[in-house]
């Protein structure tokens, strides 16, 4: 291969990975997206008090997770900023609090590039909880080569949802929840308290109870 070709696939490579790298700012600077649902009828001004669920669907044992004890944390200063006062489980509070955290993938890219400039690209992914919520995973490899072929950019898109419901325990039912769901990146994983705080914050943006 001449000079001139080791160029052209050299300002292709250089291009391809400002392109990755401007994707991957633009995915940590934009929000979670949030969804928020109400039951029809529901007062939650009306109510003063409330709890957690004995088992939220962010513990997976007999224990409270790291991530359910963040969450606590968040919501609780969340709900007393709007009034309400914590209590025991047992002292018939008028709100009981659920969590769910969700995490699905999904496979994306397959740009061409040319004939026999080589093969080159990146699977990357992210899985899992963390600490004793289940395991984390982050993995990937870079190649690249020369030979006939196209630039083949495979890579894993992981997205994370956060569910935060607000139940009336007398009826037992769901009256209020909000889902922040976002993509999962390196500084989420490598400081997921702040990434936890700033999704609770953006859901109870949205709650119909403002701040007092």
């Amino acid at each position: 291969m001449d000079a001139r070709a080791v160029m052209r696939v050299t300002k292709v490579i250089g291009l391809l990975a400002a392109a990755g790298a401007t994707l991957m700012l633009a995915a940590c600077a934009t929000g979670p997206v949030i969804r928020t649902r109400m039951a029809l009828g529901a007062n939650l001004a009306s109510a003063h008090t409330f709890a957690y669920v004995a088992h939220p669907g962010t513990d997976h044992g007999p224990y409270k997770s790291l991530t359910t004890q963040l969450l606590e944390q968040d919501v609780t200063g969340e709900m007393e900023s709007r009034g309400y006062t914590l209590v025991s489980a047992n002292a018939h509070p008028d709100l009981l609090v659920d969590f769910r955290v969700s995490v699905h993938s999904r496979v994306e890219g397959g740009y061409p590039v040319g004939p026999y400039w080589g093969a080159w690209g990146g699977p990357w992914g992210w899985g899992g909880w963390g600490d004793d919520d289940g395991p984390w995973g982050w993995g990937g490899g870079w190649g690249w080569g020369w030979g006939g072929g196209f630039y083949n950019g495979i890579y894993t898109v992981t997205k994370s949802s956060l569910t935060v419901s607000v139940i009336d325990r007398a009826d037992r039912a769901v009256v209020w929840s909000g889902t922040a769901t976002s993509t999962l990146s390196h500084s989420m994983m490598s400081h997921p308290g702040h990434a936890i705080e700033r999704s609770v914050q953006e859901i109870f943006a949205h709650y119909p109870v403002p701040p007092r």
